[in-house]
């Protein structure tokens, strides 16, 4: 059997989807089995130290949804494939085999003010119907899982919810003259405040912004906040913002950092990671954050409190009310997690723990029994498909965990 993996999102610095598809073929690499795997994609690929059965076939260059829509559905043709798994740029409307594609998140027909006007226009018009050809559809969270019945109109027994996992590269750092060497070398104090994330409007970051400039101006001191991710889109108001503040002195912009052994050091030697989206289909920093053995702060909607369970400090009440709330933690300004722990009303944070403790592993297998289910589905038809499913006691549509 020869699956097609669309990869298009490893030809840049990787973001939410360029993890999810790293992780995802990594384990799948390590997976027995004789099937074979074409990664196809359309700029560059970097070296991804994946075994033989990963095949890289290029064609390009060309934009990522032009791409997706036209050169991508020749190359699964050309290369004959059984089955198409986008982990989430898209799967061509020409492409007639079967195919899965990873919904992680439907935000921009919640919020289509965040996106730029052409990929609104794919979000409302191509995207919907995208969805709506794929065989089976893999959701990050149940929160998405509920958008995609209710925004899109598919039926669950179609749609699979599979949580992602933190890398193995995160985890606790016990080392303490490790962790203080780092923040000297970096020019951070200890208690510096974290926030990981695509520079981008739903990111929120203005509202976080005033948030931290008040508590500096009441609180009279002199903490720093330190923003991780590269720039995205319609990102001038955030730094509108940033300026209008003056808060070039207390808040950092380190970029996009490639090296996960740095951005673990960074979790680790962090006081809280934060961070006060509109949205999220699936909160990969916060899960990577209390990998590390770092509390996290959020507001509790969207998928944000699903995915860190017990793991974090969550806030409920509108974003007026959340302002409030933000400031009086910050004000507690504890000096170690344990008293941060203590300050907090909210539920108390387990350092190192592993929300969804299921590894990449265990979802690369998972992925692979859908595709193969796909498959099948195509070949024997829908009766036998169906009994096969109860001879094996499938039960599609419910989430594995």
């Amino acid at each position: 059997m020869r699956i097609g993996v669309e990869c298009s999102s490893l030809t840049r610095p990787k973001a939410g989807i360029g993890f999810y598809t790293y992780q995802l073929l990594r384990a799948l690499s390590a997976l027995e089995g004789d099937e074979e795997y074409s990664l196809l994609f359309n700029r560059p690929l970097p070296n991804l130290d994946l075994n033989s059965r990963m095949r890289r076939v290029y064609i390009g260059p060309a934009s990522t949804h032009l791409w997706a829509q036209t050169r991508l559905s020749l190359i699964s043709k050309n290369e004959k494939i059984d089955l198409l798994h986008s982990p989430g740029q898209g799967i061509p409307l020409l492409y007639n085999g079967p195919a899965v594609l990873t919904v992680h998140d439907l935000s921009p027909l919640l919020y289509p003010e965040t996106k730029e006007w052409i990929s609104r226009i794919i979000w409302t018009s191509i995207v919907p119907l995208m969805i709506k050809r794929c065989r089976h559809i893999i959701t990050v969270s149940e929160n998405t899982r509920r958008d995609v019945i209710n925004l899109i109109g598919v039926d669950e027994s179609r749609i699979t919810t599979i949580h992602e996992a933190a890398g193995p590269e995160y985890y606790p750092v016990d080392d303490q003259q490790r962790l203080q060497q780092f923040r000297k070398d970096k020019a951070l104090e200890p208690g510096y405040i974290l926030a990981v994330g695509t520079l981008e409007p739903r990111k929120n970051y203005p509202f976080l912004f005033r948030i931290f400039k008040r508590w500096l101006e009441q609180s009279h001191t002199d903490a720093t906040l330190v923003i991780v991710g590269q720039k995205g889109w319609l990102y001038d108001e955030i730094f509108k913002t940033f300026e209008k503040l003056n808060l070039r002195r207390n808040v950092r912009f380190e970029g996009y950092i490639r090296d996960m052994d740095v951005m673990r050091m960074y979790y680790a030697a962090a006081q809280f990671s934060i961070l006060t989206p509109w949205y999220e289909g699936f909160w990969l920093p916060g899960l990577e954050s209390m990998a590390c053995g770092t509390p996290v702060i959020g507001p509790k909607h969207s998928s944000i409190a699903e995915i860190a369970g017990e793991g974090g400090f969550w806030l409920t009440h509108g974003m007026k009310m959340l302002g409030l709330k933000l400031w009086t933690v910050f004000g507690k300004r504890p000096t170690d997690r344990k008293s941060f722990n203590e300050a907090s009303p909210g539920r108390p944070v387990s350092p190192g723990r592993k929300p969804h403790r299921k590894h990449w592993a265990s979802i690369a297998a998972l992925c692979k029994r859908l595709a193969y289910e796909s498959f099948i589905y195509r070949t024997i038809g829908r009766r036998r498909h169906r009994l096969l499913h109860l001879c094996a006691d499938l039960r599609p549509g419910q989430a594995r965990r």
